[in-house]
């Protein structure tokens, strides 16, 4: 049995519309990271909570999580960010990945009471998953974090503040917050020929309704594990929505894939990703790799065409792609 390792290592405090860095010890793989948000925020003065802008409070004071990697001299593991994701996608990830199809942000639910004034205890974790429990192994996505492999590993958190959560509140808010990083660990290599992930998600505008639309950032290396899509609606809100996504159409040199937004949501459900009693309005997971890792689909050449609605107006609406993509690493280990 493989020697586990979890523990809550480094904390910073928090600081608002900053970047919080924090370095992740070396050793092991890494299965799971977490960025931890706890303590107390008080809100006072003002007369206008604000309006609610995506997830709200408190998600929203943590609006991006980098993982950069410094690979060891010699090492055939990526440079560079491993994971550049935004809060909110790597939480609505989680719905549909490993926990049990059902979202939840804040552990007690709090959502600072809409921007009201007061003061509200916090725990907010936010998880990233390099191991994938729908794998075959599940540990073949797990972050190598040994010395010889990357010389340094470091988390940067860019964070939030008020008018993040809530847009036009004229409230003061003090924050007495930490920000940590927690991860679990099994002390096993990976194979010699193994892969590497790497985690992004991305911004697609929408202009107008079109049935052609094109993703200009798509990635166009590694292979795709996993797309997650979140159809947000109306800026600032953002609002997750079933009204923007028709359809995708997309083509490769291994596969074809043409479904209808429905037909999306219905493989959710029937693959078990998201709870039928959830609400899962403007989420949708394609699911490339079908549970063997050989099954992904390299992104060099693949030619996407979307099909949406622009309900609220130009460049109002717009769609975050959260990818998953893996890279084919050769490594020696050392004498």
């Amino acid at each position: 049995m493989a020697y586990g390792n979890r523990q809550n290592r480094i904390q910073q405090p928090f600081l608002p519309s900053s970047t919080v860095v924090l370095p992740i010890p070396q050793n092991y793989s890494i299965l799971r990271g977490k960025v931890i948000v706890t303590g107390t925020i008080t809100i006072a003065g003002g007369t206008t909570n604000g309006t609610v802008q995506g997830e709200g409070g408190p998600i929203n004071l943590i609006k991006r999580i980098r993982i950069i990697g410094n690979a060891a001299p010699g090492s055939s593991f990526p440079n560079g960010w491993l994971v550049d994701v935004s809060g909110r996608a790597l939480l609505r990830y989680a719905q549909v990945s490993s926990r049990f199809g059902t979202f939840f942000g804040e552990q007690s639910g709090s959502v600072l009471g809409s921007g009201a004034a007061g003061t509200y205890n916090i725990y907010l974790a936010i998880p990233i998953y390099f191991a994938d429990d729908t794998l075959r192994p599940d540990v073949s996505c797990a972050l190598y974090a040994a010395p010889w492999a990357y010389q340094s590993l470091q988390a940067q958190i860019l964070t939030g503040g008020s008018t993040d959560c809530f847009a036009g509140t004229d409230r003061v808010w003090t924050y007495n917050l930490q920000v940590q990083w927690d991860d679990d660990r099994i002390d096993v290599a990976p194979p010699q020929n193994c892969v590497a992930l790497v985690q992004e998600d991305h911004v697609i505008p929408i202009g107008a309704a079109n049935t052609r639309l094109f993703d200009p950032a798509l990635p166009a290396d590694g292979a795709f594990v996993r797309w997650h899509i979140l159809a947000e609606q109306n800026q600032p809100a953002y609002a997750l929505s079933d009204a923007l996504l028709n359809r995708i159409t997309l083509a490769g040199p291994t596969f074809f894939f043409d479904e209808f937004a429905q037909d999306i949501r219905q493989d959710m459900y029937d693959g078990e990703w998201i709870n039928p009693s959830a609400n899962a309005a403007g989420s949708y997971l394609i699911d490339f790799a079908e549970g063997v890792l050989q099954n992904s689909n390299p992104a060099a050449g693949i030619q996407s065409q979307i099909s949406v609605n622009n309900p609220s107006g130009a460049f109002l609406d717009q769609l975050r792609l959260y990818t998953r993509r893996i890279f084919n690493v050769s490594w020696t280990p050392p004498s």
